[in-house]
């Protein structure tokens, strides 16, 4: 496995990171504002067209970026960046999948398990050190989560219809985290021999061969204007999103990016109530009480605390 060497630039991993931050704050919304006119597998391979649309030619463009996709004769490095686009891929349409059972906010407080499951791969395969007040970080996050779906539970338990497709959308959300963090592990023993942006163009290209197949390519014309202007959003969302998220990884620890990870859900909280608001797009929002609201802040900070206590600065 590689070793990862930081540039020292904490300040433009930050950046990165908040960027980020943003963008996968308004990505439920985003797809929310399609779903009701695309399939799983339509939305999932516009996703990687854009990203490929946009990225490609920038990287044509780029004699010396296109020279350095020559380390993808590597067998060992083709192999990591392949397993690295399927889990990208099982992430995008997991996530998708679980969005049309769940809503925007409790589709991002869940999937925080992904930074958690990426933050304790860093302990196992990077060999980060992992405290006790970390793990009392762990504990709180666990807590926080049982709390946030507190309601949601109770009715999955009393065996409601439609609290039980939450239910099969709250397990499609948890499968997604897991192949995110697959995704980011893979990604970070790549980093330091292949540049973000040769990285995200061929990701994507394989995830668009993945889903091309089974879209519905006729349905986009369906969309309206602003539906158009939404699914172009989500392409973004990949494009700038993740290229953040990789360039990040070379300036910044994997555990103070996943500390700043943990806003998103608060982000995604307020861009609903901002709708509910000045409703725009149509979005469900997550039925809440004071223990569900409590249960969200213990999923940042426990999130935060795990990432950060073992930190001297």
């Amino acid at each position: 496995m590689a070793t990862q060497i930081l540039s020292g630039r904490w300040k433009l991993g930050l950046l990165l990171t908040l960027t980020t931050c943003f963008w996968w704050s308004i990505l439920p919304i985003t797809l929310a504002g399609v779903l009701h006119k695309l399939d799983v597998h339509t939305v999932t391979f516009f996703r990687f067209f854009f990203a490929v649309a946009i990225l490609l030619p920038i990287l044509l463009l780029r004699p010396r970026a296109m020279a350095e996709l020559q380390v993808i004769k590597n067998r060992s490095v083709l192999k990591t960046i392949v397993i690295a686009g399927l889990l990208l891929s099982g992430n995008y349409a997991l996530y998708v999948l679980a969005l049309e059972r769940m809503s925007p906010a409790g589709a991002q407080v869940l999937i925080q398990m992904a930074p958690m499951l990426f933050l304790l791969s860093g302990v196992f395969l990077f060999k980060e050190p992992f405290s006790r007040w970390q793990w009392y970080g762990v504990v709180v996050f666990v807590a926080g989560l049982l709390l946030f779906f507190h309601l949601r539970l109770a009715a999955i338990i009393e065996g409601a219809m439609e609290n039980n497709a939450y239910g099969i959308g709250m397990l499609s959300m948890l499968c997604a985290a897991c192949c995110w963090s697959g995704y980011a592990i893979a990604q970070k023993n790549v980093a330091p021999v292949l540049g973000s942006l040769q990285l995200m163009v061929v990701i994507n290209l394989i995830g668009g061969f993945c889903f091309l197949p089974l879209a519905e390519l006729s349905s986009v014309l369906t969309l309206n204007r602003f539906e158009w202007l939404l699914l172009v959003l989500c392409g973004l969302n990949t494009v700038i999103a993740y290229g953040c998220f990789s360039e990040a990884l070379n300036h910044w620890e994997a555990s103070r990016i996943s500390a700043t990870f943990t806003i998103v859900p608060l982000l995604t909280i307020g861009f609903v109530y901002l709708l509910g608001r000045f409703p725009i797009i149509d979005v469900v929002p997550e039925p809440m009480d004071v223990l569900s609201f409590i249960g969200a802040l213990c999923v940042v900070a426990g999130a935060t605390l795990a990432s950060l206590a073992g930190s001297r600065r």
